[in-house]
């Protein structure tokens, strides 16, 4: 099977329990949008959790969010101490991993990205910008769905209540798109959920945040 799950936000707790819920085999795939980072109480514990998917050898791939980015351009001098920093000792590797990750992944029927597209651009797929922090863009009036074929773009970035993500979910093969941020780390009303999305059933499991 492939799951995707977006916007983790320092809960791993309940990304595990996400985990534990879905079965998750060695077999399958898992799919991270970003954002691991930040809002939640322990960033560090959700990077661990990553990094020890990655050495058991899971069929992982992590995109990077704007929270990583933001502590890249940090890094970089290009803005301002950032709210998360890596402790000292794991400094250099966390950026180096965050400096890594792709902006988007494909997998067949599907566009992976953390935030979305640019449809004004002759090729969204190069226009990085909008990948980490566009929002709505789908109101957009330039949307094209020509461009994506039988492909569904599936994001996170922007929290939504549970209700939103359920019906965005169901009817994303019309739409082209779907949304999967329910706010893990958000005590708004409707959020507080973790949505792992099974690309293979177009099926949501929604964990409540126990972080």
């Amino acid at each position: 099977m492939r799951y995707t799950i977006s916007d983790i936000h320092g809960c791993p707790k309940t990304f595990r329990l996400a985990l534990s819920e879905i079965n998750l085999q060695p077999t399958d795939e898992l799919f991270l949008l970003g954002d691991y980072i930040d809002r939640g109480p322990d960033s560090l514990g959700v990077l661990e959790m990553i990094w020890d998917l990655e050495d058991s050898g899971q069929n992982l791939v992590c995109l990077r969010g704007n929270h990583e980015e933001m502590v890249l351009d940090y890094a970089n001098g290009k803005r301002g101490r950032y709210s998360w920093a890596p402790p000292p000792a794991i400094k250099q590797q966390t950026i180096d991993w965050f400096a890594a990750l792709p902006h988007y992944h494909e997998t067949p029927g599907y566009i992976l990205v953390h935030a979305g597209l640019n449809f004004r651009s002759k090729d969204p797929l190069q226009e990085k910008h909008a990948m980490l922090w566009e929002r709505y863009w789908y109101d957009d009036m330039i949307f094209n769905p020509d461009f994506l074929g039988d492909r569904i773009i599936i994001h996170g970035h922007t929290p939504a209540d549970m209700l939103q993500i359920k019906a965005g979910i169901r009817h994303m093969s019309r739409n082209k798109y779907a949304c999967i941020d329910s706010g893990c780390s958000q005590v708004k009303e409707g959020m507080g959920y973790l949505t792992v999305l099974n690309l293979d059933t177009q099926e949501g499991a929604f964990v409540r945040c126990i972080d």
